[in-house]
């Protein structure tokens, strides 16, 4: 098979992987799978790579410098453009907050190790992932990473043995697949994100090329192309994002990219005019349909089907203006044959940015462009009770002790918890304040998390539960984010989910027998207080699906004007009906009080996420001290009692 010329058939598969990806973050119906696009591009990267690397050993002419700033000249402008516009339209529109997030995004995407940021800032009590504007990035600092190694593994195995190079290829290809497939299970963010878990994708790219030029093994070429199509378009539309992934599952329509790449063979379906169209812009889509998508979430746009098509339309235009104005002029002046000035024309541009990120961050998002009032406003983001943050970050054991005098209550729960401690601590101003509240980790004993340190809460929790009869007598006061840990969490911007917790084994979806496990363990673990203990567990808070300080922030910044942000009691009522059940058992048959916040936070129809023009949120979900301080009397009601 002829590998040397322009395969129509790859330019279509760039835009079979690039429309779905659009079209799946843009929420259409039917492309619930609309993520396997990025497994297709890292499929067709690994068999490009592997071909330009191989041919250059063979011809022995390979240049890793030249291969490098080949790879430079066609990832790097786009990019750089990109990041520069929004650091633009960022300082006009953007908090305080988000913009040094975006300062610190772009410093990431720009050196390709935004997937290991966003990896390690995939937690709980991280802001929402679908805020993030370069978070779309990750795939391009996987395949850089992909790039940076592989020739060099490549050329180890050729000065050995050329002919072992596909031997290897497969062997890699199988141990990271065997990787992606326990980590996908284990820890599910690094699966998607990490290059071990990721390579065999590319690396399977590999596999095919060598396949290709193989005399021993041959397909029928129609036969490769249709079922892999087939392959790819059902993962497209079957798969959802609660599909485990990567792993087992992606082997559909990367196989299926596969078997096209194989065949090598033009087809009306992946040659007409349009797909070769849309392939030629499929990286400049990519990148900027993502900011248009995150645009919606950041400014509380009602996102109707025309607004969805005029936005999708919007990611095609400009990625052709990039393509026509960015990629291809830039591409041709940096095919210099002066690598100096090839070089010096790729970093002086970059240091430009990654200096003005730098100061971004050191000014904290340039504070002082934003108006008095709105800044008032965002800054209620950072109301929080921060002695509790800076004994939390040191600990290593200890525990968090505040207030002077006896001890008067020992506060257990999750970042709820923790966002109500400093209430607490001023109704009760003559004695002191256990906490024992650990952010994502709920008041359950034996409790597990998928993913990274699945023992973290477990180790936190048990010790001292075990320890507990040292404290007989103290009240406790619990409380968690129920909802989110039974059912998942109800931002706006989040799409299926995969249950965090479990006690015996992962589960796969919010299942009856999913809840009913999680509901058992605060049953057992909150009456096992109760035991020796005056128990009280604060009712859920309202969880307003929209970060209340950004959302009223930037309409006075832009506006001028008021927004509240706002759920009816109904609302919360419904969203927290399986919680309070829970509750309800727990109260009845282990003697526990239940705190209602509500009355202290809500009206008779409506619970707003602001108090006299200002947030008490400090997030969606959080109470922030403004919110807190509304609930002094209730808490001094039960202090008040011992």
């Amino acid at each position: 098979m002829a590998v040397n010329h322009f395969r129509k058939d790859i330019n279509g598969l760039r835009a079979i992987a690039v429309v779905s990806v659009v079209l799946f973050h843009f929420g259409v119906t039917g492309f619930s799978g609309g993520f396997v696009g990025v497994d297709i591009f890292f499929v067709i990267s690994g068999f490009l790579m592997t071909g330009i690397v191989a041919r250059g050993f063979e011809k022995k002419n390979f240049s890793f410098i030249n291969f490098y700033l080949a790879r430079a000249r066609r990832i790097i402008p786009a990019l750089f453009f990109l990041t520069a516009v929004l650091l633009a339209l960022g300082f006009v529109y953007l908090s305080p907050i988000d913009y040094t997030n975006l300062a610190r995004e772009v410093d990431r995407s720009l050196l390709f190790l935004s997937n290991n940021y966003f990896y390690k800032k995939s937690g709980y009590f991280d802001p929402n992932s679908h805020e993030r504007l370069l978070l779309h990035t990750w795939s391009l600092s996987v395949e850089w990473q992909f790039y940076m190694l592989y020739p060099i593994l490549l050329f180890a195995v050729s000065k050995i043995n050329l002919d072992l190079t596909a031997k290897v290829v497969i062997a890699f290809f199988i141990a990271s697949l065997s990787f992606s497939v326990f980590k996908s299970h284990a820890d599910p963010s690094y699966a998607f994100y990490m290059l071990p878990s990721r390579a065999w994708e590319m690396f399977l790219g590999g596999v095919v090329f060598y396949a290709a030029r193989s005399e021993r093994y041959k397909l029928n070429k129609d036969w490769s192309l249709y079922t892999g199509l087939v392959f790819v378009v059902v993962a497209i539309f079957v798969y959802s994002p609660a599909t485990v992934w990567p792993g087992i599952a992606a082997l559909l329509p990367t196989v299926g990219t596969a078997l096209i790449l194989y065949a090598g063979k033009d087809s009306f379906l992946i040659s007409n005019v349009v797909a070769q169209k849309l392939g030629d812009w499929s990286y400049s889509i990519y990148l900027w349909h993502w900011p248009l998508v995150v645009s919606v979430l950041l400014f509380d746009i009602e996102q109707t089907m025309l607004l969805s098509v005029s936005l999708i339309s919007l990611s095609i235009v400009l990625g052709a203006l990039s393509y026509y104005c960015i990629e291809n002029p830039i591409r041709k002046i940096l095919t210099s044959n002066n690598r100096i000035f090839v070089f010096l024309l790729i970093i002086i541009p970059l240091a430009v940015v990654f200096a003005l990120a730098k100061s971004i961050r050191d000014n904290k998002g340039f504070i002082d462009r934003v108006p008095e009032d709105a800044f008032a406003v965002f800054d209620q983001a950072n109301n929080k009770f921060h002695e509790l943050d800076k004994c939390q970050k040191k600990r290593k054991g200890e525990d968090c002790i505040y207030g002077s005098g006896d001890l008067g209550i020992i506060v257990i729960g999750d970042s709820h918890a923790m966002s109500i401690v400093g209430s607490i601590v001023k109704s009760l101003e003559n004695n002191t304040v256990l906490d024992w509240s650990h952010s994502g980790c709920p008041t359950i004993d034996g409790v597990k998390y998928t993913g990274k340190k699945p023992d973290r809460c477990n180790k936190f929790l048990a010790p001292r539960l075990a320890g507990l009869s040292d404290y007989a007598g103290v009240p406790i006061l619990v409380a968690n984010r129920y909802s989110a840990h039974l059912l998942g969490s109800n931002e706006s911007s989040n799409s299926a989910q995969l249950p965090a917790l479990y006690l015996t084994q992962p589960y796969k979806q919010f299942s009856d027998s999913y809840i009913d496990e999680i509901s058992q363990g605060y049953v057992k673990t909150l009456c096992a207080l109760a035991e020796s203990n005056p128990v009280y567990i604060l009712k859920p808070t309202p969880e307003l699906k929209l970060h209340v300080p950004n959302i009223m922030g930037r309409t006075l910044m832009l506006s001028g004007g008021e927004k509240r942000v706002s759920i009816s009691l109904a609302e919360h009522k419904q969203r927290n009906e399986v919680a309070l059940r829970v509750l309800d058992t727990v109260a009845s048959q282990c003697d526990i009080t239940l705190l209602d916040p509500i009355p202290y936070l809500c009206d008779s129809e409506r619970c707003y996420g602001d108090i006299n023009g200002l947030p008490m949120f400090y997030d969606d979900d959080h109470l922030n001290e403004l919110g807190a301080e509304l609930l002094k009397p209730l808490f001094e009601k039960v202090l008040f009692k011992h």
